[in-house]
This record gives structure tokens, C-alpha cells and sequence, in this order.
């Protein structure tokens, strides 16, 4: 398959993602792998199945896709997203870190986000700030980064006000 017609077939896919039209989603994406196997491929059919609750079958797809090109960052943090909504934190740290490090990787702040979030829920204040600060600096309108920044440090200042 050309890589003209592979990649319009995948723009196809991706408008009935967005649209949320799953089924044709995943028809599209499947009907391309069959013929070629490709990391950006796998990453949305990832991404559907994530979307519907099939985690086991996303990792799986998401795996295949870092298979593929080691340096594809986008797939490594939906692993870490994942793993954290299965309770495998170390994991998802991981996945997460190893994202960031990629050369191909969509959105980096997304990745230290999700750092910044995890190492929240582990009361590592200081880490999460750390986080934040690099999501911050790569994409400086970020309402959710300045969000979780602004009540970390009232949680910080509040705890050191009552000691």
C-alpha cells in the first residue's frame, strides 16, 4: 500500500474517532493494518479500544506500536495511562518517563502531566511540581497544568501554615 493511501485510509479512521463512531474507527484502522503494519496504526486502534474500555486489548496495540518504532512517545504514555488505571503505578512510571524521553512524541507536556499527577497521588509534592513545570514550559497555555500547580501549593502552603 502506498504511503498516500495509507495515510488518507488512517485520516479516515481518525475522523470517525472524533466523531465517535467507534466501530468504523476500528474497521478503518484494522482494514489498514491488515495490509501494512505501522506504529501510528496501532496507536489508534489503541486508542479506540482504550476508549471502550478494552485496556488488555489497547496495551496489547500500544505495545505494538512502541514494537514498531521504539521512539514513538504518544503510545509509551497511553501504556503508563493504563497501567495507572489498573493499579500499576511503578509501571505507569515507567511508561511515562520513557515517554518524555522519546524523539517522537506529539505532546511531551501531556506525558509530564501525568508524571506531575501520579507523583501527586503518591504525596510527592515536590515532584509533581517538577513535572508541572516542564508540561508548563513546553506548552505555556495549559489551564489544567496551572490548575493542579495553584492547589498543590495551597496544599503545601495550608500543611505548612498548621505545623
Amino acid at each position: 500500500m502506498s504511503s498516500n493511501a495509507f495515510i488518507s485510509g488512517l485520516e479516515l479512521a481518525k475522523q470517525f474517532f472524533k466523531t465517535g463512531d467507534m466501530d468504523r474507527a476500528e474497521f478503518h484502522v484494522r482494514a489498514l493494518l491488515e495490509r501494512e503494519d505501522n506504529e501510528e496504526g496501532y496507536f489508534y486502534l489503541g486508542l479506540i479500544q482504550n476508549s471502550s474500555g478494552k485496556w488488555d486489548e489497547a496495551l496489547t496495540s500500544y505495545y505494538k506500536a512502541v514494537s514498531i518504532n521504539h521512539e514513538y512517545g504518544n503510545p509509551c504514555n497511553e501504556i503508563g495511562v493504563v497501567l495507572l488505571r489498573m493499579g500499576k503505578d511503578k509501571e505507569a512510571v515507567y511508561w511515562l518517563k520513557k515517554s518524555v524521553r522519546c524523539e517522537q512524541n506529539d505532546a511531551p507536556h501531556i506525558s509530564y502531566f501525568n508524571l506531575a499527577t501520579l507523583y501527586k497521588l503518591w504525596n510527592r509534592p515536590e515532584r509533581s511540581l517538577q513535572y508541572l513545570h516542564k508540561a508548563m514550559e513546553i506548552k505555556k497555555d495549559f489551564p489544567e497544568a496551572w490548575k493542579m500547580w495553584e492547589d498543590i501549593q495551597s496544599d503545601s502552603n495550608s500543611s505548612t501554615n498548621s505545623n
